[in-house]
Order: C-alpha cells, then structure tokens, then sequence
C-alpha cells in the first residue's frame, strides 16, 4: 500500500511540474506575470500552528485510541517561481503524539495503551499557487511534502488486565514506561488552503488549514503507525 501511494505521488507531482514548465514558457511574452509587482523573488515569515494528531495503524490487533493536542512554530520561506507559483520551505518545530491499543499475547486477557509524545524538527517542500489579490486578500493551495526529524520522544504503557471473579469484573490499570521505540524520519504528503491579509506593503497576515498524511512507520517492532495531523496555521510574512 505505502509502495502505491508512493508511485501515484511521483506521478502527480510529475504531471504537475510538467504543467509549470509549460505554464512557465507561456509567461515569457507577459512580464508582469513574473513577478510581484515590488520585483521580489522570496520572503520571510513567522507560523505558529496549533494541532489535532494521531497514530493511524493498519496492523492487526493493534487500533488506534484518540488524538492528542499539540503545536508548532518556526520560519518559512517562499521562493516566487512567478507571481502565482511559489516553492514554500522553512524550518519548524513539531510537538504532536497519539494512542495505540492492542492486546498482550503473554498475558491473558490484557489489554495494553501505549501513549506516545513525539517532537519533529520539520521541512516542508512545498508547492503554493496564490490568486491575484482580491481587495486585501490573496487565496492559495498547497501541497507537498513535510520532511521530519525525530528529536525528542516519549511514551508510557497502560495495561488493563481483565480479571474474572464471583460475577464480577475487575480492571486493575497500571501506568509504566514504554519499552516501544520510535524511528528518526518522518514523511508526510501535505495539502493545505489559506488566505493572506496584506495589511502594508510586503506584510500580511495568513491564516489557513493544513493535512498531513504521513506514509512512514514512525514505531519500531511490531507496532506499526502513521503519524497524522491536522494544524491551524497562524503566520505572518513579510
């Protein structure tokens, strides 16, 4: 499954760049559809991206178990391939995490939840295609990839052992470390729409919505589980 996803995302982005470059020759007879009409050809910005993630699995026994609440923030760059394409990268923290539930072989009846916390220094590599500005506001779409780097993790087991006695149901629960280990690399296909407010001159304010839908196992052993998340991005550019 993860081999499809990566052929039919090479193909897409194939298509897409052989459109750019068709659309790239068209734009030579109109200059004012290079660039900005300041002459820019990148800018700077500041984001920071409150988040919902989880750990989606397919492994049988093992499910997912809830979503947890982080964030991120960081730089971003924007390189104007013309005026209404640009090549968006950056430099951001990522503070994200989720539940896995499976059943424990070695004991009866037990039930374990792995919690995990996982932190990502993060590089998009990213296409945006932007409207013309509209008032103030300017629209665009994204889509790429989000390149992580595993810094920091860490997670804890809750084993929930299913005891039978009298008629009656006892759950004793108990909360230890996690022996699971987590990978270093992160992969993700990420989509996105927004809009910018330009309030004077090169700043504006942005405000969209991104999806990022990783592809890499990000647990070691036999848990395996995607890491996804949906942000609110929160920026400013200038």
């Amino acid at each position: 499954m993860i081999q499809k996803t990566k052929v039919l995302t090479l193909i897409v982005f194939g298509l897409l760049f052989l459109n750019l470059s068709a659309q790239e020759d068209s734009f030579s007879s109109d200059k004012s559809a290079k660039l900005p009409d300041d002459d820019r050809k990148f800018r700077f910005g500041l984001q920071f991206s409150p988040n919902i993630s989880w750990l989606k699995t397919n492994r049988t026994g093992y499910k997912s178990d809830g979503s947890k609440v982080g964030f991120s923030y960081g730089l971003s760059f924007d390189y104007f391939i013309t005026k209404n394409y640009l090549f968006s990268t950056g430099l951001g923290v990522l503070n994200s995490g989720g539940r896995i539930i499976y059943k424990d072989d070695n004991a009866l009846f037990t039930e374990v939840v792995e919690d995990f916390k996982l932190k990502y220094v993060e590089v998009p590599l990213l296409l945006k295609l932007r409207t013309n500005e509209i008032g103030y506001l300017t629209y665009f779409g994204q889509f790429g990839f989000m390149v992580g780097f595993n810094v920091g993790s860490s997670s804890t087991s809750e084993y929930n052992i299913n005891e039978v006695s009298s008629g009656f149901v006892i759950t004793p629960t108990s909360e230890l470390p996690s022996s699971t280990p987590t990978n270093f690399m992160n992969l993700a296909l990420s989509m996105g729409v927004g809009v910018e407010y330009n309030i004077s001159g090169n700043t504006a304010l942005i405000l969209g919505f991104t999806f990022n839908n990783g592809f890499v196992d990000q647990l070691k052993g036999d848990a395996i589980a995607n890491l996804n998340y949906v942000a609110l991005n929160i920026g400013v550019c200038f």
